[in-house]
């Protein structure tokens, strides 16, 4: 190897050496990780920062309790508790990117935390911040009154940052379903328009025209029934025969 392609090679482990160094993880960030290591009450991931993230056994373990992952897997995860030595995650899914929360998708969650500028949830999507402006509340309401820890709270996916965050709304909620039951609405209505008219019925029907047939023709017998009959009307009846005296 040249002293070039080694100086390369150094320069360029040093510098992901560094950025791993340099990455942290915020509560509720949803990460991607590889299963490094599995122990009887962790599974440890690599998630790109200097201390390896951990994710309870039992939430990646089936109603058999078997183990779902193994090392080498891909898992999605929510960021429970964010450390310099190693991060607590929350298991989201064991598959990539099938399970990403989608802008305007509608979900069902409990306040974990508060804070003076919003709430956190967390929902089978992932934990998530409802800032203040998107609670609904008056100006100057105490929030942790209003929601406590553990209260349940269905809120609606506003957006998804590029470092996994996950930004809700309480207060835009009915306007998203209101929307959702207006295009289902839509749709059904465009389904039945669609649908093929029933037949009409006999009273509906128009009646067929009459077609001239022509002078009905009985052939050469019926010429001659005729004939007598007109012979017949035309002949005035003989007078009675009168009384004689």
């Amino acid at each position: 190897m040249s002293k070039d392609s080694f100086a390369s090679l150094m320069a360029n482990g040093s510098a992901s050496v560094s950025d791993r160094a340099r990455k942290r993880l915020d509560r509720g960030q949803v990460v991607d990780g590889t299963v490094i290591q599995v122990s009887s009450e962790f599974v440890y991931v690599d998630v790109g920062t200097p201390g390896d993230g951990k994710i309870p056994v039992a939430e990646l373990t089936d109603e058999n309790g078997k183990l779902r992952v193994k090392v080498g897997d891909t898992v999605r995860a929510s960021v429970i508790e964010a450390h310099m030595t190693g991060s607590v995650l929350r298991a989201l899914q064991s598959a990539q990117g099938k399970d990403v929360p989608k802008p305007d998708e509608v979900l069902d969650g409990k306040v974990t935390r508060v804070e003076n500028y919003g709430v956190f949830v967390n929902t089978a999507k992932g934990d998530g911040l409802v800032p203040v402006r998107e609670l609904g509340l008056a100006p100057g309401a105490d929030l942790r009154k209003n929601f406590p820890i553990g209260k349940e709270l269905t809120v609606v996916v506003m957006d998804v940052d590029d470092r996994g965050r996950i930004r809700f709304s309480a207060k835009e909620v009915q306007r998203v379903e209101e929307q959702k039951n207006f295009r289902e609405f839509n749709e059904a209505g465009t389904e039945e328009g669609a649908e093929a008219a029933p037949a009409p019925t006999n009273a509906q029907q128009k009646p067929k025209p009459k077609v001239d047939r022509g002078p009905r023709n009985f052939g050469s017998l019926g010429d001659v029934f005729a004939d007598k009959l007109r012979n017949i009307a035309t002949k005035s009846p003989a007078p009675a025969p009168g009384k004689r005296k």
